[in-house]
This record gives structure tokens, sequence and C-alpha cells, in this order.
């Protein structure tokens, strides 16, 4: 308070107030008269002889474990401050943010006169109870404040002469007040009780700030702790001097070496991988170079980063080894990637005896180690079969990789095959790579037509084959071959044996054991289920209501040759899938394709009308739409209906087919 008003004055206008509701001086303050016709307004009988708050025990409870941290911090504060403040007969406050009081300490009269009129510990200074209070006050206000007399609402309070000031958290948000209540002589006789207050309430803020911080580094610190222990990252830490001050469990086991015989010791003493320590004395930093470490017992082969440590002025004060197991590396590598097999024989559709005896010898080797050969023509599904063979067979939990053989140019397959170390030749990469058979090792690879390898790389392929290992380009350290070899080809090899394009020595080390896979057109059964599996799928993924296929679409199907196997049909339908407006699959939906009706053993008589190059799919659509004319008695709407084309499409293929029809039902 600036100036303490005259207490005559107040009394006056407390009286005049409390009479009419108003007061026609300038005495009290604005703040003091708002609070005044709030508590008004709330119905408060300012002569009430004791605070009453209405407060449950279960209530009082919550509140109490709610503000524990609050109460803890600044107890022992509030034992001082009444250690200078006993003597002189005052009372001091701990408030939550409502004005719940937390705690309070006191001695003499007016510690007494408070205990009497309820102002302890579990009752509350909020307007809404103890009307206008200074602790009331500093949490509405957000601001220190000091109040006397009959600046109180409440009559019973008359004798007193209170300060308080709010106590905020980290973020500056009100979480309680600190409030000093005295006599109104006591008060006048020391008037630096705002000021000692504001004081007090910075310390306690400073303690729980401190509190917070410390709380917080000790969580980071746990976190920080459970996180390396459970990486599959090695971590070790060194300070500047090289000693090491921290190793988690999976460098431990990398290394070879427990925590207790390595803490303390110098770095040189645990690492001698010179790379390693290369860096290290001229201050480079190391990502996820590929090292074969000289201390691992078992030669494990690791990604090595290394990143110094530096304290804010930018003095490097350490530094941090990161040892990545590459083999963990490449099975996370195989999860996220997705180098695992897609397809099992569920997902391999047909009821036509020759695809049923496919899949049969496709089963018989799901446990067998030996190398298998898939034969068949493109779009046939050979990869599907190679697929099924791994997710059901005995390298199903290892990743299933795909190379094919006839896309890769020559001068790069090698590399893609065996990968290359650091340095090996211009344009790979610094840290050397993993080629696909060290990176299928436990599971599958598939070499996709395997007969578009050159002569060089397949004599390449045998030794490995022969010696189940290999190295990589530029390397001088050998991997085992744990991998199954899944090859397939489009091609006859022995035509290829013969024409001098295939080794017959790795022609017979990869042909254990042959599965032939049909083509489409020696399976004529299964066009129709494949086809509506198709449909069912593709519209599905397309968001399309298509419910099936029309029996004129479906006799096309069925009549092509399907150069393209079962590829070709996919690719059929989802093209029908995209153009249909209808709920089945049209004949106007798939495409006019040229095909000799020889391809189907068989040489129909044309009309005089057609010339002897029209193909087999004109007249199956011709007779497609002279017998669905035929049944709709000539009826046009209705035939175009059925074939799922409109009328002026109708017109114009009976013109190109010169078919005439009688009608018999109005058009």
């Amino acid at each position: 308070m600036n100036a303490i008003p005259d207490r005559s004055e107040l009394k006056a206008a407390w009286n005049e107030f409390m009479a009419t509701g108003e007061v026609t001086g300038t005495v009290p303050r604005k703040e003091i008269l708002d609070s005044w016709k709030r508590c008004r307004a709330y119905g408060t009988d300012p002569f009430t002889d004791r605070i009453e708050t209405g407060i449950g025990e279960a209530e009082k409870a919550e509140i109490f474990e709610e503000n524990k941290t609050l109460i803890e911090t600044a107890r022992p504060f509030l034992e001082s401050l009444f250690q200078v403040i006993k003597s002189l007969e005052m009372v001091v406050f701990l408030t939550d943010r409502d004005g719940f009081i937390l705690d309070a300490l006191g001695e003499g009269e007016i510690w007494e006169y408070c205990k009497v009129k309820n102002a302890i510990p579990g009752s509350s200074f909020h307007e809404k109870y103890t009307a206008t209070t200074a602790p009331a006050m500093a949490l509405r206000l957000n601001k220190p404040f000091q109040m006397m007399a009959e600046e109180h609402y409440l009559q019973v309070v008359h004798v007193a002469t209170c300060a308080a000031a709010p106590i905020h958290d980290a973020h500056g948000a009100v979480i309680g007040s600190l409030d000093i209540t005295a006599s109104y002589e006591t008060a006048l006789k020391h008037p630096h009780t705002l000021g000692m207050i504001v004081a007090g309430a910075q310390v306690i803020e400073n303690q729980l700030r401190l509190k917070k911080e410390l709380e917080t580094s000790f969580l980071a610190s746990q976190y920080l702790q459970a996180a390396t222990e459970s990486m599959l990252t090695g971590l070790v830490i060194f300070d500047k001097n090289l000693v090491i001050t921290h190793i988690n469990p999976a460098a431990e086991k990398i290394l070879g070496v427990s925590a207790s015989m390595v803490l303390n010791k110098k770095f040189e003493a645990v690492v001698r991988t010179e790379t390693i320590l290369d860096a290290i004395h001229t201050g480079n930093e190391l990502s996820d170079h590929e090292l074969i470490l000289r201390e691992s017992i078992r030669k494990t082969r690791c990604l090595v980063s290394l990143k110094p440590i530096s304290n804010l002025d930018g003095e490097q004060m350490g530094s941090v080894l990161f040892l990545k197991e590459l083999r963990l590396v490449q099975e996370l590598l195989h999860k996220v990637a997705g180098l695992q097999a897609h397809y099992d024989f569920e997902d391999i559709k047909g009821n036509s005896k020759e695809i049923k005896e496919t899949i049969r010898l496709a089963k018989a080797v799901l446990s067998s180690p030996s190398n298998v050969m898939i034969v068949g023509e493109s779009g046939t599904g050979k990869e599907m079969f190679a697929q099924a063979i791994h997710s059901v067979g005995a390298w199903s939990g290892g990743p299933f990789l795909a190379i094919n053989c006839a896309a890769i140019p020559h001068d790069l397959i090698e590399s893609e095959l065996f990968g290359y170390e650091a340095g090996s030749f211009t344009g790979g990469l610094r840290s050397g790579k993993s080629g696909k058979l060290e990176m299928a090792n436990g599971g599958t690879l598939f070499l996709d037509e395997v007969n578009g390898m050159s002569l060089d790389m397949q004599a390449k392929l045998l030794r490995v084959l022969e010696e189940k290992r290999f190295q990589r380009l530029g390397g001088n350290t050998y991997f085992h071959l744990e991998a199954r070899i899944i090859a397939a080809t489009n091609k006859d090899l022995r035509e290829e044996i013969d024409n001098g394009n295939f080794r017959s020595d790795l022609y017979y080390r990869l042909n254990v054991f042959e599965i032939r896979v049909p083509p489409l057109r020696e399976r004529r059964g299964d066009i129709r289920l494949l086809a509506l599996a198709f449909a069912e799928q593709i519209s599905r993924n397309l968001g399309k209501p298509v419910r099936g296929i029309a029996p004129e679409a479906m006799a096309r199907l069925k009549a092509y040759s399907w150069p393209g196997n079962v590829r070709e049909l996919k690719n059929w339908i989802e093209r029908a899938v995209n153009l249909t407006e209808g709920p089945l699959l049209a004949l106007a939906d798939f495409p006019v394709e040229k095909q000799p009706a020889e391809e189907l053993g068989q040489r129909p008589s044309l009309p005089d009308h057609e010339t002897p190059a029209r193909s087999h799919l004109g007249l199956v659509e011709r007779d497609t739409i002279h017998q669905v004319l035929e049944a709709c008695g000539g009826n046009m709407s209705e035939t175009a209906r059925r074939l799922g084309i409109g009328r002026a499409t109708l017109y114009r293929k009976l013109k190109k087919y010169g078919l005439v029809m009688a009608r018999t039902v109005s058009t």
C-alpha cells in the first residue's frame, strides 16, 4: 500500500456500503469496492461470526494430496519465516490457487483468534467464503496485495491487517499464495510485511523450479539409462582423456567385455580397430562405417559411428561410439523394406488338375534344402510359387529377396549378388554394400530369369553353390551361404545349353528339383475362377461396385489364348474394372485383340462378307451378339443392356458383322 488510509474513513465507507450497497466517497480502493460488490452479490453475511466453507472432508483430503509438492516445498520456508515473526504475534498462511488453506503457523493472541474463527488449514480464504481478504485479492489479481482492518468485508476480520503474494509455477501459472496476517496495531509497527511476503513467495517459486528441474533431470537420466540398456545398438561413451565412462549391454556383447572390466579404463585398451582409433586421434567423425572389429571374439561386422560431445563453449568433452551389428541392421531392413514373401499357397487360385499337380510338387520341397528350378512362360506366376515355398517352408522366418538376372546389366549383377567392400570401385558407396547373397542369409534368394546371366557370372555363381561361401568384391573375408536358392527361367535351358548360352554344370546344380508352371491356355478351366477373383479384388481396391462378369464377356475370356498368361488376364480385368459403368464387366469393357483362330487349334469358316484376316475374337463377338439378339427377340434396347453397350454401339456392330434380325418386339 502506498499510503495508509484513515481508518475512520474506511469504517464510515464500510458502514455506508453495508447499509446501501454504495459508497459516495473515494475510500476504499476500487479493487476493494469491486470485491465488496461481488461479496454482496454472493449473499455473504458481513456479520457472520465464523468462517464457514462447506467443503467436505473427502474433498479436503483430495486438495491436500493434489498440493503435496507445494506443501512440502514451502514448509521449510514457513518454519524459517515463523521463527522471524513469532515474537511479533503474526500468522503465516499458505493457500492453493483457490485460496484453500494448506498450511499455517502462528503464535499468540492473533493465532488463537484465527483458530476460533476457523482460519486454519482445511478452511478457505476464497472470496465466496471469507469475502474480501489479501489472499483472495492476490490470487484474483495475480499480484501482491495488502489490506487493513475495515477493508475486509467480514466484520470479524476488521481486527487484522494482511499482506499476500501469489506463488507461480515454472510456466507462470498461479498455484497458490503466501500470506502474513497480524493485528491492525502490530501491522502499523511493521510496515514491511508485504516486501517480506513477496520475497518469501519468490523463494518458494525458486525452490519449486529447482525441484522440478532436478526431477526432470533425474527422470531424463533414468529414461536415458533405460533406453541405452534396451538398445540393440552398442554404445560406448568416453571423456576427453579417452577414459570410458559408460558402456551399454549391447556394446558389452559385441566387444565381448563386461562393464566392470572396462569402466574407467582407457579406450585404446578396449577398442583396437585402427580405423576407429585413427578417427579419434585425427578428430574425424565416422558415420555408419562398415568394419570388422578386431577386438570382437566373433569378428563381428558392424556399422560404426563416432560422434564428438562438446560443451556450450564448443570445447570437445568426449565422444560416443555407436556399434550396430550388420546382421541386426539387415534384419531390420528386411522388415522395414518389406523383404518378405507376400504369397502362400492359398493365394494360388485354380482347380484344374494341371495347377493342382504343380502345387503338389512345390509342397514336396518345403523342408528340403535342395535347389529348386521353376520353369514357365512369362506371366504364369513363377515368383508366386517361389514365395509360397518360402512362406510355408523351413526358411519362412528369414527374408525373401528376389533379383531379376536379365534386368540388371552384366557389369552390375556381380556387385548386386556379392556386395562390395568400401573403395572397391568408382561410384560405389564409401562404406561398402551388402549383396543379395549376404542379405538373404537365413531366408530365400530367388534368381528370376537366371538364363539372363552372363557365362562369366554363371561360373561365379556355380562356385558359390559348390563351396557354400563367397566374398564381397574387393574383400578377403568369406561369408557362408546360408540362404536357400530358388531359380526360375522362362526359356528352355537345355536349348540354351545347346546354343552355348548356359552352362550345363550350373543347370544341373540349380535344377535339382524342377517345377513346371503351366501356361493359362493349358488350364482353361481356371480362367473363370481367376477372372472372378481378380474382378472382386481389383474392384474392392478401386472402390467400384462390380459384382461379376457378363456371360458374353466371360465367353471371350475363355476363348482367348492368353500369350501373357495370368498376368495378362489380370491386366485385362483391371482395365475392364476401370472402364465399366455397370455392376457387371461387359464385353465392351475388354480390348479387341487380334488372335488367329489357329492358336486355338480351330479354323472356323468365315461369312462371305468377312476377310480371312478377321480375328477369332471378332467371330466370338459376332456369335455372342447374334445369340443375345436372338434371345431378346430382336429387342435392341434389351440386347444392348445385356451386352453392356450402348444402342449406337450395338447398331455399329450389327452393321460390321452383317447381322439382321427380324424384330418381334418394338424397340
